[in-house]
C-alpha cells in the first residue's frame, strides 16, 4: 500500500516538535486537529496513540495505533511505539509480534532490535535474547538499554564474571545513571557481597519509579553514628513484602535509640504498631504529616538504606523467629472455625501468585501445579492467596476431590491485620516469593518458599541456600534452570509428607 498524500504536513511537523519538546497537550491538541481535517492521517493517529498511552490511556493509545497500521502497515515506527507500548503493560507476546513487524521493515534498526531482546528475556528465551541483544549492539555498542540487558542475561546465566565490567563500564560513561547502579547492587547482593552491594543500593533511591520521601525532609542521614539520645526517623520506600523483610532490622534500632519515628504504608502500619509499642508508628497515605512528629529529629533513614550499617555480613544478622505479633484471639478463633469439621488434622496455607509489577509471570505459578502437594491427605488445605482466585480454587477442588478452604471474611489486599492472624493460624506455609513468604517469615511461623531459578529470582534470597538469614522460620525450595517449578514443587510435596508424620498441630 502506498502511503497517503498528507495535505497538512505543516500542522504534522509542529505536532511532531511540540511531541518532541515534551509539550504533549499541545502536541495532542494539533495531532487532533490534522484528524479533524484528515481523519486517516496514519503519522497523526499513530503519534496521537503514543501521547495517549503515556499520558495513561494505554487501551486509547492502543487503538488509534492499529488503526493507523490498518490504514498503512508499513510503518516501523508504529509497531515500535505499539510494541513498547505492550511491553511496559507486560503484554509480552504482543510486544514481541510489533518488534518483528517493526524488523521487518527496517531490519537495522538498533533499538528495535535491542528491545526485542529485552522481552525475550522476560519471555525466558535467553538463546534468542542474547543473540537480538548483540546484534542490537553490533549496530550501535553504545545502546545502555542493550548493555543492561546483556548484563541482565549474563547475570541470569551465572555469569558473573561478565556481569560486572558491563555495569562498570556504562558507569564509566554516566556515573550517575541510577538505573544501572542498582542492577549493580541487585547482582552483587545476590551473591551475599553485602558491604559492597548496600553501597550501591542506595542508588535505588534516585530511581524514579521508587516510592518514598527522599529528599522530602532536611534531616541528616544516618550513617551509622550512635544513636543514644537521639531521634531518627525511619521511612518506607518498599512494597508490602519487602517491607516486612528490612522490617526485620527495625528492632536493631529501637533497642538503641532514643525514639524511632516510623512512616509505613497504610497496610503495614498496624502490624508494626503491635510489633514495635515505643515506636511512633504513622500510615505513609495519611499525608500531610503532623510536623509535631518531626521535632527534634537528629537523623533519618530509609528502611532499606538500615542494611548499610545492620547487615554487612551474614554474621551480622540475628538468629531470631520473627518480630511481627498478630492478634492472638483472632488466630485462634480462624484455627477453630478452619478445624471445626477437620478435628486433629494440621492446617497448611497456601499461595501460588506474586503480584509484583514487573515480575509477576515468572514468580507465579496456577493452583494446579501444586497438585501434588494438594493430593497430600491428613492435611487441611487454606488460601492464603490475595486476589480474585475464589474460581481457581473451586476449580482445582472439583478436579483433584479436595476441599481446599477460602475464607472470604480475609482479603489481604485490604486488612494485613487479618491476613497476619489467618497466617498465623497455620500450622505450615507454602508459597512462592511473595507477601505471604514475608508474612509467614515475620511471624515466625515455618514457611517454605518456592525459588524461581532464573528471571524472577530475588536478591534476598541469595543463591544455592536453603535458609533464610533474614527469617529463622523459612525454607527455601528452588526451581531449576531446564525443568522450571516442577523440581520445587516435587521436592516440597516429599517433605510435607514427612512434615506431617512427623509435626503435632500447634
Amino acid at each position: 500500500m502506498s502511503r497517503p498524500v498528507s495535505t497538512t504536513g505543516s500542522m504534522l511537523e509542529q505536532a511532531m516538535a511540540l511531541h518532541r519538546q515534551g509539550d504533549l497537550p499541545a502536541a495532542e491538541k494539533q495531532y487532533r486537529a490534522i484528524l479533524t481535517l484528515q481523519p486517516d492521517n496514519p503519522d497523526a493517529l499513530h503519534l496521537l496513540g503514543t501521547i495517549r498511552a503515556d499520558l495513561g490511556n494505554a487501551d486509547e493509545g492502543i487503538a488509534l495505533i492499529e488503526r493507523a497500521l490498518r490504514l498503512f502497515p508499513a510503518l516501523p515506527d508504529a509497531h515500535y511505539n505499539l510494541g513498547n507500548i505492550h511491553r511496559r503493560h507486560r503484554r509480552m507476546k504482543a510486544a514481541e509480534h510489533h518488534f518483528r513487524q517493526a524488523l521487518k521493515l527496517q531490519p537495522a534498526n538498533a533499538r528495535t532490535l535491542g528491545n526485542l531482546g529485552g522481552v525475550l528475556t522476560q519471555l525466558e528465551r535467553y538463546d534468542d535474547a542474547e543473540r537480538y541483544t548483540q546484534d542490537a549492539l553490533r549496530l550501535d555498542p553504545k545502546l545502555v538499554e542493550a548493555r543492561l540487558n546483556l548484563a541482565a542475561l549474563h547475570d541470569i546465566r551465572g555469569r558473573f564474571a561478565d556481569t560486572i565490567p558491563l555495569y562498570d563500564a556504562i558507569l564509566g560513561e554516566f556515573p550517575k545513571d541510577a538505573e544501572t547502579h542498582y542492577m549493580r547492587a541487585l547482582t552483587i547482593l545476590l551473591r551475599g557481597r553485602l558491604e559492597e552491594g548496600w553501597e550501591e543500593f542506595r542508588w535505588r533511591l534516585e530511581r524514579p519509579q521508587t516510592r518514598g520521601f527522599h529528599g522530602l525532609f532536611k534531616f541528616p542521614y544516618w550513617r551509622g553514628e550512635s544513636l543514644q539520645d537521639k531521634r531518627i526517623l525511619v521511612w518506607t520506600e518498599q512494597g508490602p513484602g519487602d517491607e516486612l523483610l528490612i522490617g526485620t532490622m527495625l528492632p536493631d534500632v529501637v533497642s538503641v535509640a532514643k525514639q524511632v519515628v516510623l512512616i509505613a504504608s497504610e497496610r503495614i502500619a498496624p502490624l508494626f504498631a503491635r510489633a514495635f509499642p515505643s515506636v511512633k508508628v504513622i500510615a505513609a497515605d495519611n499525608t500531610p504529616l503532623d510536623p509535631t512528629l518531626l521535632t527534634d529529629v537528629g537523623f533519618q533513614a530509609s528502611l532499606s538504606e538500615l542494611g548499610r550499617w545492620l547487615r554487612p555480613t551474614f554474621q551480622a544478622f540475628p538468629k531470631t523467629e520473627g518480630y511481627l505479633k498478630a492478634d492472638h484471639d483472632l488466630a485462634a478463633a480462624l484455627r477453630l472455625n478452619y478445624l471445626r469439621d477437620r478435628p486433629g488434622t494440621r492446617l497448611v496455607g497456601l499461595s501460588w501468585q506474586s503480584r509484583n509489577p514487573d515480575l509477576e509471570a515468572e514468580k507465579s505459578m496456577s493452583l494446579a501445579n501444586l497438585a501434588d502437594i494438594l493430593r497430600t491427605p491428613g492435611l487441611t488445605f487454606v488460601n492464603l492467596q490475595y486476589g480474585d482466585c475464589a474460581a481457581e480454587i473451586a476449580g482445582v477442588n472439583r478436579d483433584l476431590g479436595i476441599s481446599m478452604i477460602h475464607d472470604p471474611t480475609i482479603d489481604p489486599l485490604r486488612d494485613l491485620t487479618r491476613f497476619a492472624a489467618q497466617t498465623a493460624a497455620m500450622d505450615l506455609i507454602i508459597s512462592v516469593s511473595n507477601t505471604t513468604v514475608h508474612m509467614g517469615g515475620a511471624l515466625g511461623r515455618p514457611t517454605w518458599a518456592m525459588i524461581p531459578a532464573n528471571r524472577g529470582r530475588m536478591w534476598y534470597w541469595f543463591l544455592n541456600r536453603e535458609d533464610s538469614p533474614w527469617y529463622g522460620s523459612v525454607r527455601l525450595f528452588r526451581g531449576t534452570t531446564d525443568m522450571g517449578w516442577k523440581p520445587a514443587v516435587e521436592r516440597v510435596a516429599a517433605e510435607l509428607a514427612r512434615w506431617r508424620d512427623l509435626s503435632t498441630p500447634q
